[in-house]
């Protein structure tokens, strides 16, 4: 069946990003969250999509009790919430390096992964290749999804690369999925998550051409779209 990430907790409705958005997205019936994760100074794993929270405080740089009192941590995520799974997408300044504050972030969120164990899913996703295969070398059972935000000619070769690294699933942006690149990440056992949908008639194209996923802000008509059509 069709999993439905809720982008953001029910963030169509209430705050992004905040422990009312993603336990309201678990009582609609969401089977998956989506947040964003950087790592404050003081080593907290904080859920934020920008790297500079509302007060002007740059994660990275500051220390978490600085921060509002609407941002979470990831612990304070998983203990408000009870089944759902989630989908972290990790934050760096580059994607296309490992920077000492992104490795930093890994160990942390593979330590914290270890220690809830099997008794909640996660999906760990970032556009920073080189940051997921680090994690995957910290934690090599966890799922893993390389966020997409548009091809070139050639993308076989990054189905290969993705498929070849032990990663799990692709996450493409809405726009750029079609039939054939379902088709193909299919071939080499890749899920397809979309983001971020917000258009039924574009919900009832993706479910057609088969994605495992749909990354959206209003989860509760995705699922009504999931559910009329038994996938």
């Amino acid at each position: 069946m069709t999993q439905i990430y809720a982008h953001r907790g029910a963030s169509r409705v209430l705050k992004e990003n905040t422990l009312e958005a993603f336990k309201h997205a678990e009582t609609l019936g969401a089977g998956w969250v989506e947040l964003d994760v950087w790592l404050s100074k003081d080593s907290i794993l904080t859920v934020h999509h920008n790297l500079i929270v509302e007060t002007g405080d740059n994660i990275i740089e500051s220390g978490y009790s600085s921060f509002p009192d609407d941002v979470p941590t990831l612990l304070d995520v998983v203990a408000s919430t009870d089944n759902v799974g989630i989908n972290v997408e990790v934050k760096t300044r580059n994607n296309l390096m490992v920077d000492v504050p992104t490795r930093r972030l890994i160990d942390e969120l593979a330590q914290l992964l270890e220690d809830v164990g099997e008794s909640r899913e996660f999906l760990v996703s970032s556009f920073n290749f080189p940051c997921l295969t680090y994690f995957r070398e910290k934690s090599p059972d966890r799922p893993v999804g390389f966020l997409v935000w548009e091809l070139d000619d050639d993308w076989e070769s990054l189905i290969a690369k993705v498929a070849d690294s032990d990663f799990q699933a692709i996450h493409p942006a809405n726009g750029i999925v079609s039939r054939d690149f379902v088709a193909a990440c299919k071939k080499r056992n890749l899920d397809v998550n979309a983001w971020t949908v917000n258009d039924e008639d574009r919900m009832e194209e993706l479910l057609g051409f088969g994605v495992d996923g749909i990354i959206t802000d209003v989860p509760d008509v995705a699922l009504e779209i999931v559910k009329g059509r038994g996938r």
